[in-house]
């Protein structure tokens, strides 16, 4: 089940969008709205998603977190955005890092 995440995730839900990858969970995180969506098989189902609830494609980036050691990643297929990331599935601009791990470790880092 993919779920929308506007406030921090409690226990029930984190095992409902690890069900998929134990121990983590793809996401894509809405940039302007500092909202993400969990628990897909795909990053494109969790941008899907996110656009049907509102949210601007070129608003959306994807990642991952592990929860065991709570390290983000910055890889997705629906990263790939010649114009703005260099012809690359990673990340690449410093700023839209930080604000894709902000938003992650807002929803799912409990400390």
């Amino acid at each position: 089940m993919i779920i929308v995440f506007e406030k921090k995730a409690d226990k029930e839900e984190v095992t409902e969008v690890t069900k998929i990858y134990k121990g983590y969970t793809k996401v894509v995180v809405d940039i302007e709205k500092e909202i993400l969506s969990a628990g897909g098989e795909y990053h494109a189902d969790c941008e899907q998603l996110l656009i049907s609830n509102g949210s601007s494609q070129e608003n959306l980036w994807g990642g991952g977190f592990r929860f065991n050691n709570k390290e983000v990643d910055f890889m997705a297929l629906t990263n790939f955005k010649p114009s703005i990331n260099h012809f690359t599935y990673e990340i690449s601009l410093p700023e839209i890092r930080e604000k894709v791990e902000k938003t992650i470790r807002k929803i799912f880092d409990n400390e």
